[in-house]
């Protein structure tokens, strides 16, 4: 990755950050994340430590299981532009 000024840097990873709270918050049940991190490559304690967990989609979002489950590889993929 380029060098990229820190404001830049810090927004592309906020951008990142509400994305995968967006996404935490679409699979409402606690069977559906379940099952959205296990087909993502979560391990099972890592997965029913988070989908139990008593935090709200924004503190969840920067969890190791939402790290694995929804790399920055995956939102280039997707299409979202390096700002």
């Amino acid at each position: 990755m380029n060098e990229l000024p820190s404001l830049t840097r810090n927004l592309l990873g906020w951008v990142r950050r509400r994305l995968r709270s967006l996404l935490w918050k679409q699979w409402k049940k606690g069977r559906t994340r379940y099952s959205e991190l296990r087909v993502r490559g979560v391990g099972k304690d890592l997965t029913a430590q988070t989908v139990g967990s008593c935090h709200k989609q924004w503190r969840i979002s920067l969890s190791p299981a939402l790290c694995i489950a929804l790399p920055n590889r995956l939102f280039r993929e997707m299409g979202l532009p390096d700002i």
